[in-house]
């Protein structure tokens, strides 16, 4: 996962810098270069949320490839807020390289701390609370929007993140099948079509210049 991460980085970062370099504009030379570099490190990023419903839809989520791509998906989200973090940090003096990537560090400690504690939790749920079982889906949930909320907020880390982290603790709970089939239908019915309808919704089709189309083209 790790290398398929790195080089999922590298690709996007160089020839997305390179592409981005001929259609951006600026008297500094330095700072045509820093534009171009920035939106490959945009590139570099990767949705884990479309990746997790392509790979339901394809019927492949439970595959060694799809626990590789995720993994990946994961790793690559944060060298790219790294990444990201280095070269805003060049055009931004305020920006503390060290502070972001502390977050970072203090974030997965947190995630954990929180993780061990849920962990906990739901063993003891699954003794004394053997015959309501809906409490665990409603506290999963609940866990897993606060998760993905703290990581946002209070940490900087990819929101997508705080929820997978999240999934992975569920998983190692013994009431992990009867959880994934209620956040199935929950994510199938819901969840998914409001996600990927608010993406399509962001488009502004009448700012598209030919410029835009072409460089777009090209990206892809």
């Amino acid at each position: 996962s790790f290398i398929i991460a790195l080089i999922g980085v590298i690709v996007p970062l160089v020839l997305g810098g390179f592409v981005s370099y001929f259609f951006i504009s600026d008297s500094d030379s330095q700072m045509q270069i820093l534009k171009s570099v920035f939106i490959g490190v945009v590139l570099t990023a990767t949705s884990v949320s479309i990746t997790v419903e392509t790979l339901k839809e394809l019927g492949k989520m439970n595959t060694p490839a799809s626990n590789a791509i995720l993994g990946a998906a994961i790793i690559d989200d944060i060298l790219g807020i790294i990444a990201l973090t280095i070269i805003t940090s060049f055009a931004d003096k305020s920006v503390n390289i060290l502070f972001v990537l502390l977050k970072i560090v203090l974030f997965f400690v947190f995630a954990v701390i929180l993780g061990i504690g849920m962990y906990m939790l739901f063993r003891w749920m699954n003794k004394n609370t053997k015959r309501d079982s809906r409490r665990h889906v409603i506290i999963a949930f609940a866990y897993c929007l606060v998760s993905a909320f703290v990581a946002e907020v209070f940490f900087g880390v990819a929101d997508i993140t705080g929820a997978y982290i999240a999934g992975l603790v569920l998983s190692m709970t013994n009431r992990k099948r009867y959880l994934e089939n209620r956040f199935s239908t929950l994510s199938y019915m819901l969840l998914s079509p409001i996600f990927f309808a608010c993406i399509g919704l962001t488009i502004e089709v009448p700012s598209l210049t030919t410029s835009l189309l072409i460089f777009a083209v090209l990206l892809t």
